[in-house]
């Protein structure tokens, strides 16, 4: 049984609510990371740069080749401690991009330049130097607005200080500048000092958060998005090998069906014509039994074609869409059958792989499951479509290599679709396959 479940956590309210140590918290991490992305860009800004600058310099005598092998290599230490230290700190996912692979059977030659032409590789580098130019500015502003905020307390207390051990000194503070004199010359200080400090303290969360979210999608455009990119076209690849393979089935399937019926009631058709043939002048009673026989194994014969036919896209379909097919569908299903399908104007593949679903799941209810009624369900879920099968059968069902339901997931995958199987025993079964529009 394949079942996929997603279950809340249980601590999810609790984690939208704001609390001061989770406030603090992020503001911390914030500082850390951008604290730690200075010193970790400049030192990679100093040593990649010189790196290349040295590699490129000398790369006309080929003394710089490995010089700039080893400056990408380098580029690349740093971008991997970069995404941890993302990951970490930020809460950013940022995966890393599978690194190009020379070719097999390739020299050393080859296998020594293959990290220069990883487009990944110059991605990092240019992250160490945009990331190393942003922490120019990210980590002067995160001190300023940690100290300012620190300053809602502490400027008003070092004011008190200095005018306890150093009495003369209020006549050259803040409130001395605003014309205010003794007493209220230290009492404007220690208002101006609190005021500042309180827009840095009510601001700081605000610009701590943007900071992070600077350095967040700065790392995800270079260090990351080559990830989700090589993820899409390793979807395509096992799509359409899942596609080769389900079509691979169907036509073992359908080969070992003709076969096994319709084929070999044909052959017993023709050899029962012949010997009512060869019996017609003799024995034309005997004659016309055999050819009541021949009759009824061609009317078998029929009914296998259109049982087969069933599983290849009916002119139902093209000429009158998937609610008229699956209703059709539902007519000749000898299990008692609801169908709800709108009107969704699909793309015609997802249509066609949708009509496959409901017909192999309609064929195994009725051979298998005991149901005394389905309900198919077809329904558009932003751009996707979703397709349900639910019985009231004696469920159990399995996604086993070689059954209908494994050629089914292989089909759904083949159109970069999901597909499960939900089917507790002695709880029916419920069939769900979700097929992107644009796929």
């Amino acid at each position: 049984m394949n079942t996929m479940t997603m279950t809340p956590p249980v601590d999810a309210p609790s984690a939208q609510r704001w609390s001061v140590g989770r406030w603090a918290a992020r503001i911390g991490r914030v500082l850390l990371y951008v604290i730690i992305s200075f010193v970790l860009g400049t030192l990679g800004f100093s040593v990649v740069l010189t790196l290349l600058a040295l590699g490129a310099g000398t790369a006309v005598i080929w003394i710089g080749l490995p010089i700039l092998v080893g400056a990408v290599l380098t580029a690349r230490g740093f971008a991997a401690a970069g995404r941890t230290l993302g990951s970490s700190l930020l809460g950013t996912d940022l995966p890393a991009p599978a690194p190009k692979q020379a070719p097999e059977g390739a020299g050393w030659g080859r296998r020594l330049v293959t990290p220069l032409t990883d487009p990944q590789s110059w991605l990092d580098a240019l992250w160490i130097l945009t990331n190393f130019l942003l922490s120019l500015i990210t980590f002067p502003l995160a001190l300023l607005w940690t100290l300012g905020s620190i300053a809602v307390v502490g400027g008003p207390v070092s004011a008190l200080v200095l005018d306890r051990t150093l009495p003369n000194s209020g006549n050259n503070g803040l409130g001395a500048l605003m014309g205010f004199t003794g007493q209220s010359a230290l009492a404007a200080d220690i208002a101006v000092q609190f005021a500042a400090g309180l827009f840095f303290l009510l601001t700081v969360g605000l610009v701590m958060r943007g900071l992070g979210a600077a350095h967040a999608g700065l790392a995800r455009g270079l260090l990351s998005s080559r990830y989700e990119t090589q993820q899409r076209l390793l979807r395509t690849q096992e799509s359409r090998a899942a596609g080769r393979t389900a079509e691979s089935t169907a036509l073992r399937r359908l080969e070992r069906d003709l076969h096994d019926g319709p084929q070999q009631r044909l052959v017993r058709a023709t050899m029962d014509l012949a010997r009512a043939e060869s019996l017609a002048a003799d024995n034309p009673e005997k004659a016309g039994e055999v050819m009541r026989g021949a009759r009824e194994q061609l009317g078998l014969t029929l009914d296998d074609l259109r049982r087969l036919s069933r599983g290849i896209a009916p002119p139902i379909l093209v000429d009158r869409g998937l609610a008229a097919a699956l209703t059709e569908l539902a007519a000749i299903s000898p299990v008692r059958t609801t169908i709800e399908c709108p009107d969704l104007k699909l793309p015609e593949h997802v249509e066609i792989g949708i009509y496959y679903v409901v017909s192999e799941s309609l064929t195994n209810a009725a051979k298998h499951s005991e149901a005394q009624k389905i309900q198919v369900e077809v329904a558009r879920i932003g751009d996707d479509a979703r397709v349900r099968i639910e019985d009231d059968g004696r469920g159990g069902a399995e996604l086993r290599t070689g059954g209908g339901l494994a050629g089914l997931a292989g089909r759904v995958a083949s159109l970069e679709g999901t597909f499960r199987v939900d089917s507790p025993v002695g709880h029916g079964t419920r069939v769900e396959a979700v097929i992107p529009c644009a796929s």
